[in-house]
């Protein structure tokens, strides 16, 4: 079953308990049957097993894996570069292979960083994405990650021009608060007014989970307006709770 596939990719075969070393084999290797890679907290995994499972993924040895579950794990900002610019290498090449849906393929799930994430981590995760968009992610989890203004600033700048993004994650980030939500929102209407288009910003965004970032009216407002820009009112895909 599927609860039992989870199971196995979060324990792994062989070795030891704590080495991620048997399930990035499986992702080098190509198994079909491996599409979610969930690393639980216990394992170790660290700066050398993320550049495996970057190489892994930018070298298009693999084309199963859809979502990749790392959360609790703490890395060094080039690691979270080097992840975010394999994501974007991967999005290029579908792109350029002219994939016939690249919403069914590639990496569309991401949860990586521990608490201890902060700023720092959070853009250069970003700035390995910015290339291309936010790559190809429909559901990103930013949630308690220690974030700040520069860091809500950068994501609403790397993902605002996204034609795949459904879900952001940045709850549990109190340090955010209504001024990094208008970081946020102003650095999303920076990067649509860059468009030759000046298309809606977060065009296919279905879900914006903001719970405990200690928002006020004072960023309400400007995201609000920024969700009222395009063609039609997405205010409601707000969730406070």
């Amino acid at each position: 079953t599927h609860y039992q596939l989870r199971t196995t990719m979060a324990w792994g075969k062989g070795g030891s308990l704590k080495s991620c070393d048997a399930l990035l084999k499986r992702v080098e290797e190509n198994d079909p049957k491996l599409t979610e890679l969930v690393i639980l907290p216990m394992k170790t995994f660290g700066p050398a097993d993320v550049e495996r499972l970057s190489n892994a993924i930018a070298s298009g040895a693999n084309t199963n894996l859809q979502s990749i579950s790392a959360s609790g794990h703490t890395l060094p900002p080039e690691s979270l570069r080097q992840f975010g610019l394999a994501l974007s290498a991967q999005a290029k090449a579908l792109k350029s292979n002219n994939a016939t849906d690249t919403t069914s393929c590639g990496i569309t799930s991401v949860a990586i960083g521990c608490k201890d994430m902060g700023d720092e981590g959070v853009i250069a995760f970003c700035e390995g994405l910015e290339e291309s968009n936010g790559a190809l992610l429909q559901s990103i989890d930013f949630g308690w990650k220690s974030l700040g203004k520069e860091g809500a600033k950068a994501i609403g700048k790397t993902f605002a021009t996204s034609l795949y993004l459904k879900q952001i994650d940045i709850s549990r980030n109190n340090d955010i608060g209504s001024e990094g939500i208008e970081c946020f929102a102003n650095a999303a209407k920076e990067r649509i007014s860059e468009t030759d288009d000046n298309e809606t910003p977060f065009p296919f965004l279905t879900k914006l989970i903001l719970s405990e970032c200690n928002i006020g009216p004072q960023g309400m407002n400007p995201l609000t307006d920024l969700l009222l820009l395009g063609s039609h009112n997405r205010s409601e895909l707000i969730n406070l709770t």
